[in-house]
Protein backbone atom coordinates (compact mmCIF):
# COMPACT_ATOMS: atom_id res chain seq x y z
CA UNK A 1 0.00 0.00 0.00
CA UNK A 2 2.87 2.37 0.80
CA UNK A 3 4.40 1.68 -2.60
CA UNK A 4 0.99 2.35 -4.21
CA UNK A 5 0.72 5.78 -2.55
CA UNK A 6 4.26 6.61 -3.63
CA UNK A 7 3.81 5.42 -7.20
CA UNK A 8 0.54 7.32 -7.64
CA UNK A 9 2.24 10.50 -6.42
CA UNK A 10 -0.24 11.43 -3.70
CA UNK A 11 0.66 14.75 -2.08
CA UNK A 12 0.82 15.43 1.66
CA UNK A 13 -2.64 16.29 2.97
CA UNK A 14 -4.37 14.75 -0.03
CA UNK A 15 -7.45 12.64 0.51
CA UNK A 16 -6.93 8.99 -0.37
CA UNK A 17 -9.44 6.59 -1.97
CA UNK A 18 -12.15 5.25 0.30
CA UNK A 19 -11.77 2.01 2.25
CA UNK A 20 -14.04 0.30 -0.25
CA UNK A 21 -11.99 1.49 -3.22
CA UNK A 22 -8.71 0.48 -1.59
CA UNK A 23 -10.06 -2.93 -0.64
CA UNK A 24 -11.11 -3.52 -4.25
CA UNK A 25 -7.77 -2.22 -5.55
CA UNK A 26 -5.77 -4.68 -3.43
CA UNK A 27 -8.29 -7.51 -3.54
CA UNK A 28 -8.64 -7.81 0.24
CA UNK A 29 -11.52 -7.73 2.71
CA UNK A 30 -12.48 -4.60 4.62
CA UNK A 31 -11.20 -6.03 7.93
CA UNK A 32 -7.77 -6.78 6.45
CA UNK A 33 -7.63 -3.32 4.91
CA UNK A 34 -8.56 -1.66 8.21
CA UNK A 35 -5.74 -3.53 9.95
CA UNK A 36 -3.30 -2.27 7.32
CA UNK A 37 -4.59 1.29 7.67
CA UNK A 38 -4.33 1.03 11.44
CA UNK A 39 -0.65 0.11 11.08
CA UNK A 40 -0.05 3.00 8.68
CA UNK A 41 -1.80 5.32 11.11
CA UNK A 42 0.49 4.13 13.94
CA UNK A 43 3.47 4.84 11.68
CA UNK A 44 1.99 8.31 11.08
CA UNK A 45 1.73 7.76 7.35
CA UNK A 46 -2.03 8.28 7.09
CA UNK A 47 -4.64 10.05 9.17
CA UNK A 48 -8.30 9.07 9.45
CA UNK A 49 -10.59 12.05 9.92
CA UNK A 50 -14.12 11.34 11.21
CA UNK A 51 -16.82 11.92 8.62
CA UNK A 52 -14.21 13.05 6.13
CA UNK A 53 -11.94 10.22 4.97
CA UNK A 54 -8.35 9.02 4.94
CA UNK A 55 -5.56 11.50 4.29
CA UNK A 56 -1.87 11.12 3.55
CA UNK A 57 0.38 12.77 6.10
CA UNK A 58 3.64 14.54 5.29
CA UNK A 59 5.81 11.42 5.19
CA UNK A 60 9.11 13.35 5.15
CA UNK A 61 8.49 14.80 8.62
CA UNK A 62 5.40 13.21 10.18
CA UNK A 63 5.94 9.51 9.53
CA UNK A 64 8.05 7.09 11.56
CA UNK A 65 11.61 6.26 10.51
CA UNK A 66 10.43 2.66 10.29
CA UNK A 67 8.34 3.76 7.30
CA UNK A 68 11.52 4.19 5.25
CA UNK A 69 12.66 0.74 6.37
CA UNK A 70 9.32 -0.82 5.42
CA UNK A 71 9.34 0.85 2.00
CA UNK A 72 12.87 -0.39 1.38
CA UNK A 73 11.99 -3.96 2.31
CA UNK A 74 9.04 -3.75 -0.08
CA UNK A 75 11.43 -2.91 -2.92
CA UNK A 76 11.16 0.89 -2.93
CA UNK A 77 14.64 2.43 -2.69
CA UNK A 78 15.02 5.50 -0.44
CA UNK A 79 15.66 8.72 -2.31
CA UNK A 80 19.11 10.27 -2.59
CA UNK A 81 17.97 12.96 -0.14
CA UNK A 82 16.93 10.32 2.39
CA UNK A 83 20.23 8.45 2.03
CA UNK A 84 22.28 11.61 2.50
CA UNK A 85 20.25 12.65 5.54
CA UNK A 86 20.56 9.21 7.13
CA UNK A 87 24.33 9.44 6.70
CA UNK A 88 24.35 12.64 8.76
CA UNK A 89 22.41 10.98 11.60
CA UNK A 90 24.35 7.73 11.36
CA UNK A 91 27.64 9.60 11.73
CA UNK A 92 26.60 10.88 15.16
CA UNK A 93 25.41 7.43 16.24
CA UNK A 94 28.58 5.68 15.03
CA UNK A 95 30.74 8.17 16.91
CA UNK A 96 28.83 7.54 20.12
CA UNK A 97 28.95 3.80 19.52
CA UNK A 98 32.74 3.69 19.32
CA UNK A 99 33.04 5.74 22.51
CA UNK A 100 30.73 3.42 24.45
CA UNK A 101 32.42 0.35 22.95
CA UNK A 102 35.76 1.48 24.38
CA UNK A 103 34.19 1.74 27.82
CA UNK A 104 31.96 -1.35 27.82
CA UNK A 105 33.35 -3.95 25.45
CA UNK A 106 33.92 -7.45 26.77
CA UNK A 107 36.27 -10.20 25.63
CA UNK A 108 33.32 -11.83 23.88
CA UNK A 109 32.71 -8.59 21.97
CA UNK A 110 36.35 -8.52 20.88
CA UNK A 111 36.13 -12.13 19.73
CA UNK A 112 33.09 -11.28 17.62
CA UNK A 113 34.83 -8.31 16.00
CA UNK A 114 37.99 -10.35 15.38
CA UNK A 115 36.06 -13.17 13.69
CA UNK A 116 34.38 -10.66 11.35
CA UNK A 117 37.77 -9.20 10.48
CA UNK A 118 39.02 -12.68 9.60
CA UNK A 119 35.94 -13.32 7.47
CA UNK A 120 36.50 -9.99 5.70
CA UNK A 121 40.09 -10.94 4.87
CA UNK A 122 38.89 -14.22 3.38
CA UNK A 123 36.37 -12.46 1.14
CA UNK A 124 38.93 -9.91 -0.01
CA UNK A 125 41.42 -12.68 -0.77
CA UNK A 126 38.85 -14.09 -3.20
CA UNK A 127 38.20 -10.60 -4.64
CA UNK A 128 34.66 -10.68 -3.30
CA UNK A 129 32.26 -7.99 -2.13
CA UNK A 130 32.58 -7.27 1.61
CA UNK A 131 29.26 -5.44 1.99
CA UNK A 132 27.85 -8.07 4.37
CA UNK A 133 31.05 -8.23 6.44
CA UNK A 134 31.30 -4.44 6.62
CA UNK A 135 27.75 -4.24 7.96
CA UNK A 136 28.41 -7.10 10.38
CA UNK A 137 31.46 -5.27 11.79
CA UNK A 138 29.52 -2.07 12.47
CA UNK A 139 26.61 -3.93 14.05
CA UNK A 140 29.02 -5.96 16.21
CA UNK A 141 30.70 -2.71 17.25
CA UNK A 142 27.27 -1.32 18.17
CA UNK A 143 26.53 -4.46 20.21
CA UNK A 144 29.76 -3.81 22.12
CA UNK A 145 28.06 -0.73 23.57
CA UNK A 146 25.50 -2.99 25.30
CA UNK A 147 22.87 -0.41 24.39
CA UNK A 148 20.03 -2.24 22.66
CA UNK A 149 18.34 0.92 21.40
CA UNK A 150 21.53 2.06 19.68
CA UNK A 151 21.91 -1.36 18.04
CA UNK A 152 18.33 -1.27 16.75
CA UNK A 153 18.73 2.22 15.35
CA UNK A 154 21.96 1.45 13.52
CA UNK A 155 20.54 -1.83 12.26
CA UNK A 156 17.68 0.10 10.64
CA UNK A 157 20.10 2.47 8.94
CA UNK A 158 22.03 -0.44 7.46
CA UNK A 159 18.86 -2.18 6.31
CA UNK A 160 17.72 0.78 4.20
CA UNK A 161 21.08 1.10 2.43
CA UNK A 162 21.75 -2.61 1.83
CA UNK A 163 21.54 -2.65 -1.97
CA UNK A 164 23.50 0.56 -2.39
CA UNK A 165 26.16 -0.69 0.04
CA UNK A 166 26.66 -3.72 -2.20
CA UNK A 167 27.28 -1.34 -5.12
CA UNK A 168 29.61 0.71 -2.92
CA UNK A 169 31.85 -2.28 -2.19
CA UNK A 170 31.93 -3.53 -5.76
CA UNK A 171 35.24 -1.66 -5.90
CA UNK A 172 37.81 -4.02 -4.26
CA UNK A 173 40.14 -1.13 -3.38
CA UNK A 174 37.36 0.54 -1.45
CA UNK A 175 36.69 -2.71 0.37
CA UNK A 176 40.35 -3.18 1.25
CA UNK A 177 40.59 0.37 2.61
CA UNK A 178 37.49 -0.07 4.76
CA UNK A 179 38.77 -3.42 6.07
CA UNK A 180 42.12 -1.88 7.03
CA UNK A 181 40.34 0.88 8.93
CA UNK A 182 38.21 -1.69 10.74
CA UNK A 183 41.35 -3.46 11.92
CA UNK A 184 42.75 -0.23 13.35
CA UNK A 185 39.41 0.50 15.00
CA UNK A 186 39.43 -2.95 16.54
CA UNK A 187 42.90 -2.43 18.00
CA UNK A 188 41.94 0.91 19.52
CA UNK A 189 38.80 -0.57 21.08
CA UNK A 190 40.77 -3.57 22.36
CA UNK A 191 43.19 -1.21 24.11
CA UNK A 192 40.32 1.03 25.27
CA UNK A 193 42.13 3.91 23.58
CA UNK A 194 39.19 6.31 23.41
CA UNK A 195 41.10 9.16 21.75
CA UNK A 196 42.51 6.97 19.00
CA UNK A 197 39.25 5.07 18.44
CA UNK A 198 37.25 8.29 18.15
CA UNK A 199 39.74 9.80 15.70
CA UNK A 200 39.78 6.58 13.70
CA UNK A 201 35.98 6.46 13.43
CA UNK A 202 35.91 10.13 12.42
CA UNK A 203 38.32 9.39 9.58
CA UNK A 204 36.57 6.16 8.65
CA UNK A 205 33.15 7.75 8.39
CA UNK A 206 34.41 10.85 6.59
CA UNK A 207 35.88 8.60 3.89
CA UNK A 208 32.66 6.60 3.79
CA UNK A 209 30.69 9.80 3.14
CA UNK A 210 33.07 10.66 0.29
CA UNK A 211 32.53 7.21 -1.20
CA UNK A 212 28.76 7.54 -0.86
CA UNK A 213 28.91 10.92 -2.60
CA UNK A 214 30.63 9.28 -5.56
CA UNK A 215 28.02 6.52 -5.76
CA UNK A 216 25.01 8.78 -5.30
CA UNK A 217 26.42 11.36 -7.69
CA UNK A 218 25.90 8.90 -10.54
CA UNK A 219 22.24 8.30 -9.70
CA UNK A 220 19.17 10.31 -10.56
CA UNK A 221 16.89 11.36 -7.74
CA UNK A 222 13.30 10.46 -8.71
CA UNK A 223 11.89 12.58 -5.88
CA UNK A 224 13.82 15.66 -6.95
CA UNK A 225 13.09 15.11 -10.65
CA UNK A 226 9.40 14.57 -9.90
CA UNK A 227 9.16 17.84 -8.00
CA UNK A 228 10.93 19.66 -10.83
CA UNK A 229 8.53 18.19 -13.37
CA UNK A 230 5.49 19.24 -11.34
CA UNK A 231 6.90 22.74 -10.98
CA UNK A 232 7.02 23.17 -14.76
CA UNK A 233 3.40 22.14 -15.29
Amino acid sequence: MLAFFKERGYESGERLPSERALAERFGVGRNALREALSTLSALRVVESRPNSGIYLRRMSTDSSFETIVLLTEMGSEPSMKEVKETLEVRWALEMRAVQLACERRTEADLDSLASIIEATRAVLANKGNISAQDTAFHIALARSTHNDVLVRLLNSFYRISESRRFALFADPERGALSAAQHERLYEAIRKRDLKKATAMMETHFARAVEAWSEVLGDEKDPERDGKAARATK
